[in-house]
């Protein structure tokens, strides 16, 4: 292989790492150790809630005992002898404070959130998925507050959990998706509220973490001791045990493949000399070389086999690849992703797994579609023709699309949601496809002139000027249209964002904008902020006004696909393609300062930003030119099975939607990470195996 390609695919690797660490989320650390701050006293923000919190940081699910460790008000945690004296422990036992959180442990009632909780019983309370358990054994005699928030909610304050009773040991769930900065805090008789301390960790999931809070001594700071009393499994290891399962698979696959192909041509080459033999023996027919390529030439009747059709050049397999990946990614995401928080959306800001499916779509649509105007323009379609065909295809795709949000449940009409999905696709292809055929042109020319390097720049510089109006357009409306009782360019969160002063404007213009052409009840009405921001008014990621930065997502993909159309050599593309690749990377990057809130633009799926549409067409143009190179440069893989869905993307998409609670696709299972994850692996694994059956049936569905 040429050593090109090489650094090519270095390039490339480099870039998705750079891209990922600039986009992902505030670097925090799954460690078993607590950061514990003992600094002096402070006062809680004023601005602080006092309502309890919802949010994804902590439940309020709280259990109380009044058994604590010590009522001894001297220090923090009692020493060996006292502790041992409560629990009947010998005197030189090496960790008391283990030996009590085990003997609590035997004796506590988990209860849920509606359950009795027994008098004078330890209790704690029943974990989900993504929560451990927080206790406090409290051996002061006054009330203790927690105030907590989790990072991931920008420019929160502080949220009232619970309150610990004076002598107390009281235990709640706390939230292992991200970082939580958590607080005790002490509250006067004149309501001034006192910090006793306080620390930022991020939980292990199913952890049992104790902090025992006591007096000190005197001329002494108050400060929190965190145990982690147990070994909590990874989490996340049942990823690693599905991967390598389908590595093996993978493996079998090959092994299989290869035996069979073996045996297969040993048993033609037997069944060959068969045949030479028998054509000897009979002597009535013989047939020759004709000289010219080894056709054959009939000497008995002296007749020439008809001529070979000339060989199109063949399809390229990368793009029903990145296609069938893209939907094999969206399908394992809309069925759960095992519940693992990073297969889910970024509750605002940043990019997760499931933020990459829908503009990859996008993308591929935009290339493809050079192919398909390419084939009407051979064919002599009438511009009449070629205009009713996009039309009628995005109307179709809005229509599905309109179709599979109301089949689960009969449609209310006053109140159904319009936009969706496929719907966005109806539009961004309609917009997108009306520009590319009035700029488009029908050959490639101008191959002999001194710019003909970037003629695929230089020859469409309308259809670039039609684009970047729209995108233009987009910015100006986000950052210059006044909302009522919103600031101008506002596009947070809202809800508990920046104190709660603007709770309801939520995305800024964005949603304005949708709910004044759709109306606050055709609208989504559980956005991805709606938990840990808290917010109260609906907002449609799929809306109108982000749709136009969607068409600039899908005009990027059509400038890759002119890339292929134009230039002919492997070298030639993939150059481009790790050029544009870093030109749009490094844009995404100015735009959000490589941080997920402190931006220009910060990358923003609900909205569609500039910067969020930038990165991920950065990352799809890394990908198609790895896949470009693995399956048809240097044919090391042929797409399987990403290939197959990738040939009947909308079948395979709309089956998967109105099947997806049946059997079987889904059943009930226990919530346990492995246990959802399997279920989901095994109900994306149905529609893989569907969209073979299709390909072998050579059944291929399109609008």
């Amino acid at each position: 292989m040429k050593l090109w390609i090489f650094k090519l695919i270095a390039v490339n690797i480099f870039l998705l790492c750079s891209l990922s660490y600039c986009v992902s989320q505030d670097d925090v650390t799954n460690s078993t150790e607590t950061v514990v701050e003992t600094t002096s006293l402070r006062d809680v923000s004023p601005s602080t809630s006092t309502s309890t919190s919802t949010s994804t940081t902590t439940t309020t699910t709280t259990t109380t005992s009044t058994t604590p460790v010590d009522d001894t008000p001297t220090q923090t945690t009692p020493d060996a002898t006292t502790l041992g004296e409560i629990l009947d422990t010998p005197e030189d036992s090496n960790d008391p404070i283990s030996d009590y959180i085990k003997k609590y442990n035997e004796a506590v009632v988990y209860v849920g959130e509606e359950d009795d909780r027994p008098e004078d019983t330890p209790t704690k309370p029943e974990l989900g998925i993504d929560q451990a358990w927080f206790t406090v054994n409290s051996t002061v005699d006054f009330v203790v507050e927690i105030w907590a928030q989790s990072d991931q909610c920008y420019k929160c304050d502080l949220m009232l959990i619970t309150k610990i009773e004076a002598n107390s040991v009281s235990s709640f769930a706390v939230n292992t998706t991200s970082g939580t900065d958590l607080r005790l805090v002490r509250v006067h008789p004149a309501g001034h509220p006192e910090q006793l301390c306080g620390f930022k960790s991020t939980f292990l999931e199913s952890g049992d973490y104790w902090v025992f809070l006591g007096f000190p001594p005197p001329d002494e700071e108050m400060t929190c001791k965190v145990i982690l009393a147990n070994d909590p499994d990874i989490s996340e290891l049942p990823i690693l045990f599905v991967l390598v399962g389908f590595l093996v698979l993978a493996i079998v696959y090959v092994i299989g493949k290869r035996l069979y192909s073996y045996f297969r041509r040993a048993a033609s080459h037997r069944q060959d000399s068969m045949d030479v033999t028998s054509d000897h023996e009979s002597g009535d027919h013989l047939r020759m070389g004709n000289g010219s390529g080894g056709k054959d030439v009939d000497v008995e009747d002296g007749t020439k086999p008809e001529k070979e059709p000339t060989k199109s050049k063949p399809r390229l397999k990368c793009l029903d690849t990145f296609r069938g990946l893209t939907l094999v990614l969206m399908i394992f995401v809309n069925y759960g992703g095992g519940q693992y928080w990073f297969f889910e959306h970024a509750p605002w800001n940043g990019i997760l797994v499931a933020d990459l499916v829908f503009p990859w779509f996008v993308f591929i649509m935009g290339v493809s579609m050079n192919f398909s105007f390419r084939s009407m323009f051979r064919q002599d379609w009438s511009a009449g023709r070629i205009l009713w065909k996009i039309v009628w295809r995005a109307a179709k795709l809005f229509f599905i699309g309109f179709m599979l949000g109301t089949h689960y449940q009969p449609a209310d009409l006053e109140n159904v949601r319009i936009l969706g999905v496929l719907q966005r696709l109806a539009l961004t292809y309609l917009i997108s496809a009306l520009i590319h055929f009035t700029c488009s042109r029908r050959s490639d020319s101008h191959q002999d002139k001194k710019w003909s390097v970037i003629r695929d720049l230089i020859l469409y510089i309308p259809e670039w000027l039609a684009n970047l109006a729209i995108l233009a357009l987009h910015l100006g409306l986000v950052y210059g249209l006044p909302v009522p009782g919103c600031p101008t360019g506002y596009v947070g969160p809202g809800g508990l964002s920046e104190g709660g002063k603007y709770k309801n404007c939520t995305g800024g213009a964005t949603q304005y904008i949708d709910s004044m052409l759709l109306g606050t009840h055709h609208m989504y009405q559980w956005p991805t902020p709606h938990v840990l921001y808290q917010t109260v008014v609906p907002f449609d990621p799929e809306g109108f006004l982000a749709t136009l930065n969607c068409v600039f997502l899908c005009f990027l993909g059509i400038q890759c696909g002119r890339i292929i159309l134009i230039f002919q050599s492997h070298k030639d593309r993939l150059i481009r393609f790790v050029a544009w690749a870093v030109f749009l990377g490094a844009l995404g990057a100015l735009f959000t300062k490589c941080s997920q809130d402190d931006g220009w633009i910060p990358a923003n799926k609900n909205i569609w930003s500039l910067s969020y549409t930038l990165v991920t067409a950065s990352f799809g143009f890394i990908l198609l030119s790895a896949l470009y190179v693995i399956t048809d440069i240097i044919s090391i893989w042929d797409g399987q099975p990403f290939i197959y869905p990738g040939m009947n993307s909308i079948a395979i998409y709309c089956c998967h939607g109105v099947f997806h609670n049946q059997f079987p696709v889904n059943w009930i299972v226990g919530n346990q990470h492995w246990k959802l994850l399997l279920r989901c692996v095994w109900g994306t694994s149905v529609w893989v195996i569907v969209a073979f059956w299709l390909y072998l049936k050579k059944i291929f569905i399109a609008l």
